[in-house]
Formats: structure tokens, C-alpha cells, sequence
């Protein structure tokens, strides 16, 4: 989508209702996030957004969703890339004012609100806490903010305030996978083994592709071979490398192995009955989850009737990636020829 579609799209929309049209346009931009000129996109509603308001809310807008002169997403931008040139110390510097930021601001609000990263995520939500309804989105990404703000945090190695951060984060997406994979890195780090293996219970059933499923099981195996289960910990390292390979996972695995023969024990490949007798003595239920199955499926059969192809598409992914059924990836195929003939359609 270009600029100029957008903002066509935006004048039509608009209502005059202040609220109302503040909620259209935070809205619109969690949508775009995915799109290529994403910045672009988000830069030209933020422009919007301030021309439309009056001038007295004007200086409210700016305190609550600017840091240092820049947008919220402009700073957790900035942070992105002093992480990845390994500058943590800065990095925590922005982060910190953003955190404080989302709990001035966000943290407390009425009433409550999320940032799930897709719709799936909102379907998710809905289905674990149906009789939770009186919640709102998030102007921005917050779980993903303060997800990465504990990142930090861990690197830096201030443990306590990393707890905090992720907890918060959680807050923000209660069905976010990727959030408590940090956790379980904390976990390790203070060696608690108890509240990994709680992490690791939350975790899978959230859990909506497979190598989220396979960081799961090897954290498994790390908790089993930490309290000295070692053929449990061979199991779960086997089965995370049948949802998804790794190289690491394989070390892991082979070091479980050695240790299993120092002590006279031999391991091959479980059987189906010894796999499930392992997910059921640590209180876990075998993946995929079949209810996230179930749900993605649907979804996208209510996505296809109301003629909504990408979203059709989106869920169809989920089930395709949680199970590998061949007749979801066929699906896929006829869903991105239409999307692809209504595209082309839409440029002749």
C-alpha cells in the first residue's frame, strides 16, 4: 500500500468523532506493521493523527507517545539496532525511559490493553479467557518493548529487573510464546529449576509454530538433564529435533547420550507409548495443541465464507505450521493464487 492509498483510505474513514477516529487510526497502524514501507506508513497516521487534533491535547499526545523527540516506535527502532551492534548498555538507557513511559501511561489503562502481534494471537486470547472481554489495543507494541527490554536486562545481567519487564510483557500478550522464552532463560540463569518447568508447562500450549514447539521441548531437556532425569532429557531433546532441527539441540542431545552410557544406560529412538509416558510424567500435553488446531481451522473456514482472503491465509498458516497436513499447504497454495489474481486485478 502506498501513502497516498492510505491516506484515501484514511479520509474516507474519518468521522469527525475525535475518540472514534484516534482508535481507527492507532488500529490501522498495528495493521500496516507487516508492510514492506511500514515506516513510511506509520510516519504519514502519525502526522494525521497530531493535524487532527486540537491543539490544547496536542502537548498530552507528545508527552505520552514521544521520548527524547522521537516517536515510541521510532526509539524501540534505535534500540533494535544498538542491540544487534551490541551496544546493551545504551540500548537499556532507551529502554528504561520507554518502560517508564508505558507504565505512566499504558500499564494502568481502562480498560486494559493488549498488543497482540496478528489476529491469531487476538482469536487466541479470546478462546483461553473467554469471559474476559473489556480490553483495548495498544498504540504500540509494548509486550514486544518490555520482551525486549528484559532481553536486555538478562545480557546485563540485573536479574531481578528482568523478571519484572517480562512479567510485565506478559501482561501485555498472555498468549505470547516468545515472551516467556526469556523467562526460561532466566530461569536458567538462577538455576530454578522449579519455575522453569512451570515456564515450560505455560509455554507449549501457545506455542503456534514449530520451532517455537522444538525451544520448548529442548528447554525441556535442559530441566530433565539439570535434575538428573537423563533419559527423559534424551526424549524431549529427540523430540524437539523432530519438530525442528538444530545443530545445538543435536550437541545437546549427544551429551546426554555420553553421560547415559557412563552410567550403563543405552538410548534409542522412544517408541510412541515411552514419548507420551515422558510428556505425561511433567505434566505436559503432547504437541501440537490440537485445540489451537481446531481453532485455526475455524477461523480461516470463517475467513474463506466472509470472503476474506489474507485472513483465510494467516490462520490457514497456523494450522499448516502445527501440523504439517499436506491438504493446509494445498489450501495455501489456492489462497495465494486468489490474493495473487486480486492484486494483479487491482493494477490493471
Amino acid at each position: 500500500m502506498t501513502v497516498t492509498e492510505m491516506m484515501k483510505q484514511i479520509e474516507e474513514r474519518l468521522t469527525g468523532d475525535l475518540p472514534q477516529d484516534m482508535q481507527y487510526l492507532s488500529g490501522l497502524s498495528m495493521d500496516l506493521k507487516g508492510e514492506e514501507n511500514a515506516a513510511e506508513l506509520l510516519e504519514a497516521i502519525a502526522e494525521k493523527a497530531y493535524s487532527i487534533m486540537p491543539e490544547e491535547q496536542r502537548a498530552e499526545f507528545t508527552e505520552q507517545t514521544f521520548l527524547n523527540g522521537k516517536r515510541l516506535d521510532q526509539a524501540f527502532a534505535e534500540t533494535l539496532k544498538l542491540v544487534n551492534d551490541g551496544r546493551m548498555e545504551e540500548a537499556e538507557t532507551i529502554l528504561a525511559g520507554l518502560s517508564e513511559k508505558i507504565a505512566a501511561y499504558y500499564e494502568d489503562a481502562k480498560p486494559r490493553l493488549f498488543s497482540f502481534r496478528n489476529p491469531f494471537e487476538y482469536h487466541m486470547y479470546r478462546y483461553f479467557y473467554p469471559n474476559d472481554k473489556d480490553f483495548d489495543r495498544a498504540p504500540f507494541d509494548f509486550a514486544h518493548y518490555l520482551q525486549l527490554y528484559g532481553y536486555v536486562l538478562l545480557d546485563n545481567k540485573k536479574l531481578d529487573a528482568a523478571e519484572d519487564a517480562l512479567e510485565r510483557a506478559i501482561r501485555f500478550n498472555p498468549v505470547s510464546a516468545d515472551v516467556r522464552f526469556e523467562l526460561a532463560e532466566l530461569c536458567k540463569l538462577r538455576r530454578d529449576g522449579k519455575k522453569l518447568l512451570a515456564v515450560c508447562q505455560d509455554t507449549l500450549r501457545f506455542c503456534t509454530t514449530p520451532d517455537r514447539i522444538a525451544r520448548v521441548l529442548a528447554n525441556m531437556g535442559f530441566y530433565c538433564y539439570y535434575i538428573g532425569d537423563f533419559y527423559e532429557a534424551a526424549v524431549f531433546y529427540f523430540e524437539s529435533l523432530r519438530f525442528y532441527g538444530s545443530k545445538a539441540v543435536e550437541i545437546e542431545l549427544q551429551d546426554v547420550m555420553r553421560h547415559m552410557k557412563n552410567y550403563g544406560q543405552k538410548f534409542a529412538p522412544p517408541t510412541e507409548g515411552q514419548t507420551l509416558d515422558v510428556y505425561r510424567k511433567y505434566g505436559l500435553q503432547p504437541p501440537p495443541n490440537s485445540d489451537l488446531v481446531n481453532l485455526a481451522v475455524t477461523l480461516a473456514d470463517s475467513a474463506q465464507e466472509y470472503g476474506k482472503p489474507e485472513l483465510e491465509g494467516l490462520f490457514t498458516r497456523v494450522a499448516y505450521d502445527l501440523t504439517n497436513n499436506p491438504q493446509f499447504r494445498e489450501r495455501l497454495e489456492i489462497i495465494d493464487r486468489k490474493v495473487q489474481e486480486a492484486k494483479e486485478k487491482g493494477e490493471s
